[in-house]
């Protein structure tokens, strides 16, 4: 899949976001998307790809007449790699904002957070948090392992070292996400629904109480 530059510059419109912004999320230079933008060159197919990925994350999708539209809702929702991550825990952070309440979260080695966000992006996503009220934050991690950097908002509890893996679960809202974790990609999925979220709470704050 590939996007002109006309329909990337109508999505950065309804997303309210400029080239710059793009540059920035992407890790293409300004220099190359005015290119691109020109006709002066094409973009090899991974070059695209995170032009697309962004896109895409951020809830977009051509329209038959060469546009930009948003996706039809999804009970189910797929991200992927850096940017899907962060679009991630922004939208935990506005979740938590808007409704609070309990945040459950299991099977977390938070290194794969600071490789996927950025130590100064998730210095400000730790910072933003704190500073909320009304919510409860609980994590698991595995047994033996101290690499915290949720400390200022959140509450960390161990879990045997056999019943970890690189597959993370993340309860807030009426929203369920199913983090899997590779050497070279993160692929997301959010589950929002309501039901699944508080199943998943109950039993969370079941094991969690013992």
């Amino acid at each position: 899949m590939s996007f002109s530059p006309e329909q990337t510059g109508a999505a950065l419109g309804l997303l309210k976001l400029k080239w710059s912004d793009l540059a920035k999320a992407t890790h293409i230079t300004p220099a190359n998307l005015t290119k691109w933008k020109s006709g002066e060159t094409k973009f090899h197919a991974d070059t695209m790809d995170k032009i697309v990925n962004f896109i895409d994350n951020n809830g977009l999708q051509a329209t038959k007449n060469g546009g930009m539209e948003p996706k039809p809702k999804r009970e189910i929702q797929e991200l992927y790699g850096e940017h899907g991550f962060i679009y991630f825990m922004n939208d935990v952070y506005e979740t938590v904002k808007d409704v609070g309440g309990d945040v459950c979260v299991s099977n977390v080695d938070e290194r794969n957070w600071i490789k996927w966000m950025g130590q100064e992006q998730y210095e400000e996503h730790s910072l933003r948090m704190k500073d909320l009220s009304d919510y409860s934050f609980k994590i698991f991690v595995k047994e033996g392992d101290e690499y915290f950097i949720a400390n200022r908002f959140a509450t960390y509890k161990p879990i045997p070292s056999e019943f970890f893996n690189e597959q993370s679960y993340y309860a807030y809202g009426n929203k369920l996400a199913l983090l899997e974790f590779s050497e070279d990609n993160v692929h997301i999925n959010i589950i929002e629904n309501e039901e699944w979220a508080l199943s998943f709470k109950l039993f969370f704050n079941f094991v969690w109480s013992k």
